[in-house]
């Protein structure tokens, strides 16, 4: 929860707005690049939106973070583990959505509409049912941990986290999708690393419709 806390913090203070004169892309490549590095990792757009290595990572890690953060409310994940499931995650996603941005409204806050298909949540958790790994893993920690097993152990315990890569792994393969969907999105200024550009205004909001949480 601290890190979902410190990372929340960071992106609202990459999206407060700059007051710079000068500032590159424009907003509907900024959301464009948003909600693809949100989904798949990186996005072709990114340079044409501005954005620098620094800004890519902080979205990637603010979008994966809720999915690896999950997963951890089942068993602790060791670092290797936790890799390979955001690879797992974000290779889902790049052949499985496509977006369409458009400029709303220009000013001084744009507007972008965004329109994609949300991760439908409801359904891949109602798939998850049907995972025997996940079930598996839900009784090897259960176990474990009633015989006394530490996180730091279960982190450790190579069994437990290859049964883990599988389990969630086969999650987030039967991941489906809502219907298309268009979402508004209002853009603020940002900067990062010398560089200003268009960003969303709530970058949460955005990645909790892409999410749908």
């Amino acid at each position: 929860m601290l890190r979902k806390i410190i990372l929340c913090a960071a992106l609202a203070l990459l999206i407060a707005g700059c007051g710079s004169d000068k500032v590159d892309g424009s907003p509907d490549k900024a959301i464009l690049a948003y909600a693809e590095t949100v989904m798949t990792g990186d996005s072709p757009n990114a340079a044409a939106a501005g954005f620098g290595d620094e800004y890519a990572k902080s979205i990637r890690l603010a979008a994966v973070n809720g999915f690896i953060e999950s997963m951890t409310n089942i068993v602790p994940l060791g670092d290797a583990t936790a890799q390979q499931l955001t690879t797992i995650f974000f290779d889902k996603l790049k052949g499985a959505v496509t977006f369409k941005a458009k400029l709303k409204s220009d000013g001084d806050r744009p507007i972008v509409e965004l329109t994609t298909t949300p991760i439908d949540y409801a359904g891949t958790a109602k798939a998850a049912v049907g995972n025997d790994d996940l079930m598996a893993l839900l009784g090897m920690v259960g176990q474990l941990k009633a015989d006394g097993a530490t996180d730091e152990q279960l982190k450790a315990n190579p069994e437990v986290q290859a049964l883990a890569a599988s389990a969630f792994g086969k999650y987030v393969e039967n991941m489906t999708f809502q219907a298309e969907k268009t979402f508004a999105v209002p853009c603020d200024t940002v900067t990062v690393g010398g560089k200003t550009h268009w960003a969303p205004a709530e970058g949460k909001a955005l990645i909790d419709f892409l999410t749908g949480q």
